[in-house]
C-alpha cells in the first residue's frame, strides 16, 4: 500500500478518459482494455439494469469506490446486458460477477459485499503477510525503522495455532506493519506481560492488547496506537458540538497529557470517547469547569461532568467511566466568606455535611421570590432550637449548586434531614414552612434527642 500514493497520481492523470457515475468509472467493450492495463488494481463489476441484487450493491460499491480512488484502486461498473462480448469473455453466469486485477492478473471477488467488505478484501490481497521474525536484532531492526510495527507472540508456528492465522488475516486488511515470532527469548528480552501476545510499537514505545483477539476491537487498538488521540481542540471545534448536541462524551485534558496519551493509544473503547486538549476560556466555561479546577483530566456527556480523583489513573479513570463508577464535578460557587446560624452549603462542602447526623437541609432558588420567603421562616426554627448543638441547619442553592443526591425540580422548596447518610424528606406544602409541624418532624426524626425550649414552658 505504502507505493499506491504514486499510483494513485497517475491514475489521476488518466481518468479524464473515462466515464464515471460518481466515483465508480463506467466501462464498455471499447474502454475495457485501455482501462485493464492503465491501472494495477482495478475492480469491475458485472450487472443487469433489473437485478435486485446489483441495485442493492450499488450504494456499498460506491461508497467503497469513493474511499479506495484517492489510493490508486479503481472500482468499475460493467452493463452485461449491453457489454455482451465482455460478459461472454470472463464467463459470466448471473448478477453480479465481480472480478479484480492486481497488475494484470484477474481472480473472482469473494470478499463481503459490503463497503468493508469491498475494501478489506482488496486490501487483503494488496498487502504483504506478517513477516515472521527469529532473532532480536531484527525485531529492534523492525521496531526502530518503523514508526508503528506490530508483533504477535505466537506459541507456535503453525497452521493449527488458530489465532496466529486470525492474526494473520487481520493483518492483511490494515496498512500497518506486522511481524510474528515464535521465540520465547524475544518475549522474555521486551518484558512482554503475560498472558499478552498482541504488542504494538509506536516511536519505539510499546502498547499492549489484552484479552482475546477479535477482529473489531484489534482493528480499533491498531488504529488507537498508529494515530495521535489526544487532539487539539481547535481541530476539533465541529466534531465537539455535535458531540454536545448528542450527548456523546469525550474527554477534555488540561494537564498530565503525556499519562493521558500513554492511556488513551491503549483505549480499546476508540468510538466511544474523543480525547482533546488546549481547550480555550469560553469552551472550558461552556462545560462548567471552574477556572481553579482547570487540571487533571475530565470526561463531558451532555450536562454531566467527571474528573479524574487525586491518585486515580487516567487508564482507572476511563474504566470508572465505562463501568458507571467515575466521580461526578458538581457544580459549586465560591465558598461564603461568614456562615450564620444557618449554614450556606456548595457543591463541593455538600457531601460532607450530609454526611453527618441531623444535618437538616433546606434545598430552594435564590431567584425565586417565594423561595426566600422560606429562608427566613427556615431561619426562625433554627433560631428556637439553636441550644441543641448537636442539630445543624444548613441551606443550598441550586440555582448556583449542583448536588449528588437530588435529581428532582426545585419549584417548590425541599427539606430533608439525614440520618447515617440517609436522607428523611419533610414535605412542605405551597412553599411555606408550617412551624410547629416543621419542629415536631425534626423531633420524631432525629438520630439524637431533640429539645425544644418553647414546648417545655
Amino acid at each position: 500500500m505504502k507505493q499506491l500514493l504514486l499510483l494513485s497520481l497517475l491514475a489521476f492523470a488518466a481518468i479524464a478518459d473515462y466515464e464515471y457515475d460518481g466515483d465508480v468509472m463506467v466501462l464498455t467493450e471499447e474502454t475495457f482494455d485501455q482501462a485493464f492495463n492503465e491501472f494495477d488494481y482495478l475492480m469491475f463489476e458485472f450487472y443487469a439494469p433489473w437485478c435486485g441484487h446489483c441495485k442493492e450493491l450499488a450504494p456499498k460499491y460506491a461508497e467503497a469506490a469513493t474511499a479506495l480512488r484517492p489510493e490508486g484502486i479503481v472500482l468499475a461498473k460493467i452493463d452485461a446486458t449491453v457489454q455482451k462480448k465482455l460478459a461472454e469473455k470472463y464467463g459470466v453466469k448471473g448478477y453480479p460477477t465481480i472480478k479484480f486485477s492486481a497488475k494484470q492478473s484477474v481472480k473472482d471477488f469473494e470478499g463481503g459485499r459490503t463497503a468493508d467488505g469491498i475494501k478489506n478484501w482488496i486490501y487483503s490481497n494488496l498487502n504483504p503477510e506478517s513477516e515472521l521474525i527469529e532473532t532480536l536484532e531484527q525485531l529492534n531492526e523492525a521496531i526502530a525503522q518503523n514508526k508503528v510495527q506490530f508483533v504477535y507472540f505466537a506459541e507456535e508456528q503453525s497452521e493449527k495455532d488458530r489465532e496466529l492465522r486470525k492474526y494473520k488475516e487481520f493483518s492483511f486488511t490494515m496498512k500497518q506493519h506486522f511481524a510474528h515470532t515464535t521465540s520465547k527469548t524475544i518475549r522474555e528480552a521486551l518484558n512482554v506481560p503475560k498472558g499478552t501476545y498482541f504488542v504494538g510499537f509506536r516511536d519505539q514505545k510499546p502498547y499492549y492488547y489484552q484479552g482475546k483477539l477479535s477482529f473489531p476491537i484489534m482493528k480499533t487498538f491498531v488504529e488507537n496506537v498508529a494515530n495521535e488521540r489526544v487532539q487539539a481542540y481547535s481541530e476539533k471545534k465541529e466534531l465537539l458540538e455535535e458531540r454536545m448536541t448528542k450527548s456523546k462524551p469525550f474527554v477534555v485534558v488540561f494537564t498530565d497529557e503525556s499519562e493521558v496519551q500513554v492511556a488513551a493509544q491503549a483505549w480499546s473503547f476508540q468510538d466511544e470517547l474523543l480525547f482533546i486538549k488546549n481547550v480555550d476560556e469560553e469552551f472550558a466555561r461552556k462545560i462548567q469547569v471552574r477556572p481553579q479546577d482547570q487540571k487533571g483530566v475530565f470526561i463531558i456527556k451532555g450536562d454531566q461532568r467527571y474528573k479524574r480523583v487525586e491518585g486515580q489513573s487516567v487508564g482507572d479513570f476511563l474504566e470508572a467511566f465505562q463501568s458507571g463508577k467515575a466521580h461526578k464535578y458538581l457544580k459549586s460557587q465560591a465558598a461564603p466568606q461568614q456562615q450564620g446560624l444557618v449554614r450556606t452549603l456548595i457543591g463541593d462542602t455538600y457531601d460532607d455535611t450530609k454526611a453527618v447526623n441531623d444535618s437538616v437541609i433546606l434545598y430552594f432558588d435564590s431567584q425565586n421570590e417565594e423561595h426566600n420567603a422560606v429562608q427566613e421562616q427556615f431561619l426562625k426554627v433554627a433560631e428556637r432550637l439553636q441550644q441543641n448543638k448537636q442539630l445543624t441547619f444548613n441551606k443550598i442553592d441550586l440555582s448556583q449548586n449542583e448536588v449528588s443526591d437530588l435529581t428532582e425540580s426545585v419549584e417548590i422548596v425541599k427539606i430533608r434531614l439525614y440520618k447515617n447518610n440517609q436522607p428523611i424528606k419533610f414535605v412542605i406544602r405551597a412553599n411555606k414552612i408550617q412551624e410547629e409541624r416543621f419542629i415536631k418532624w425534626i423531633v420524631d426524626n432525629a438520630a439524637s434527642k431533640v429539645v425544644d425550649p418553647k414546648a417545655e414552658l
